[in-house]
């Protein structure tokens, strides 16, 4: 499924759309299957309407959201990757690493508290160990 993306001044996201994998769940319906790296308002299992037009199927919108977040972190240390995406599994959260290398997207399933994960990411960023973005937060 296409996503169109708005480039900022500085030119990011470095795409003007991103594909992320759906599941057709009924006419125009689709579930997400993957985590966005650059999307906003979307995650994991949502249920979205798109339409088909030049041979691709484009986003038009949440119809259900699956209760799921998304989160973007930059870890500073390309060495440090490893530990981070370690450290966030076992906080219950799914990662995928992007193409940049240092960019992970986090998948935080409905089970688990922003609020305590957030503890966890603003002591990381006091750290200077990552910066991260709320690219996608389930209502509460």
């Amino acid at each position: 499924m296409l996503f169109e993306l708005e480039q900022d001044e500085e030119g990011y996201p470095p795409a003007s759309a991103e594909t992320l994998w759906a599941i057709k769940v009924d006419d125009g319906l689709f579930k997400i299957d993957n985590m966005p790296f650059f999307a906003l308002g979307i995650a994991v299992n949502d249920i979205v309407s798109a339409t088909q037009e030049e041979g691709a199927f484009r986003f038009k919108e949440v119809v259900q959201p699956s209760g799921h977040s998304t989160l973007r972190v930059v870890v500073y240390d390309p060495a440090d990757v490893p530990a981070v995406r370690a450290l966030f599994k076992e906080l219950g959260c799914e990662t995928e690493l992007s193409h940049l290398p240092r960019l992970l997207a986090v998948d935080v399933p409905p089970t688990l508290s922003m609020e305590e994960l957030r503890k966890v990411l603003d002591s990381g960023r006091q750290q200077d160990r990552w910066g991260y973005e709320e690219a996608c937060l389930a209502q509460p």
